[in-house]
């Protein structure tokens, strides 16, 4: 285990005994938990599971584009493993086993995997910034309006702007930064040649944006806070942003960080944005390593059948 993994389990249990300190001196929280109805967990759990599907369904959309035609349960259950693989490693180690998986399976070049989470990044955090800026529009003049996130999401949304519309010169080196940065103008480079691309990834991207606000949305009202629907919204938003901050295996402590930080801008509470999320987070688990297993299970046996690619080098 080399020094960023070591750093960053550290930081993991760092964080989960700091959040369970917080949760043991403020047991009127957990109080609110008696609340949450059992059709409230299956709502957030059907819920979870969509966000999955999107994930996978984006999967399967762009492989298309290089002829790359994956099964139902290949496009499934990759997005439901590299769910859980993002749990069980630090640095999002589920993309890893995602990305190793379709160069053994379908010989999709890492090259063109990475160009893939680059148009994703991309996309993501322009639907995330364009909604921001909408909805923080709609909240002006009231309490919840918030300068700092309109200039956050505002500063996001020119930078994807003037890296798309900028010319892509050629790129020299072998850095990891140089790479990086060549594999995410060659992400650019296939969306903006295929518009039909675009809008299909766009739409799913979307769908999962409405999704998740529900997701926080029906967790603030499960533990008995009105929180209205544009303020779930905006929380959501803004803890999408914290993957930039992946320093934990599944970014344990930044996205319940980030969640109360937002509830206290938009009027929501630390506490209520603290809960939400961490009830966000069970149920994202729960479908994980429900799934997850399964699906590992049968995409290692497709590679056995196949290539009889050994499954521990992928799952």
């Amino acid at each position: 285990m080399n020094i960023k993994a070591i750093i960053s389990l550290v930081l993991f249990f760092m964080a989960a005994a700091g959040i369970g300190l917080y949760l043991l001196r403020r047991p009127e929280l957990i109080g609110h938990l008696q609340y949450i109805s059992p059709w409230s967990v299956i709502l957030l759990f059907l819920m979870s599971v969509a966000t999955l599907a999107a994930n996978g369904l984006y999967l399967r959309i762009f492989a298309n584009k290089f002829s790359v035609h994956l099964k139902w349960k290949e496009w499934f259950g990759l997005a439901s493993v590299t769910a859980m693989g993002n749990y069980l490693t630090p640095f999002s180690g589920g993309l890893l086993a995602r990305g190793a998986y379709l160069k053994n399976r379908h010989d999709f070049s890492y090259a063109h995997f990475l160009a893939m989470l680059a148009a994703n990044y991309v996309i993501a955090f322009t639907v995330i910034s364009v909604t921001g800026i909408v909805i923080m529009l709609t909240l002006s003049g009231m309490e919840s309006f918030s300068w700092p996130m309109v200039l956050f999401f505002l500063a996001t949304l020119s930078a994807i702007v003037l890296a798309w519309f900028l010319p892509s010169p050629p790129i020299q080196g072998r850095t990891r930064l140089l790479r990086l940065v060549q594999q995410t103008m060659e992400g650019k480079g296939f969306i903006q040649r295929d518009r039909g691309l675009l809008w299909k990834l766009v739409s799913l991207t979307v769908f999962n944006v409405v999704v998740g606000a529900f997701l926080f949305f029906t967790a603030f009202h499960s533990i008995g806070a009105d929180i209205p629907f544009r303020i779930a919204l905006l929380i959501y938003l803004l803890t999408a942003c914290s993957v930039l901050i992946n320093i934990t295996p599944g970014n344990l402590g930044v996205q319940e960080a980030v969640a109360s930080l937002a509830a206290v801008m938009l009027g929501a509470g630390a506490d209520m944005g603290l809960l939400a999320a961490l009830i966000v987070r069970a149920v994202s688990i729960i479908s994980a390593f429900a799934l997850g297993p399964i699906f590992s299970y049968l995409l290692s046996k497709e590679l056995m059948a196949t290539h009889g690619v050994p499954p521990k080098q992928c799952f």
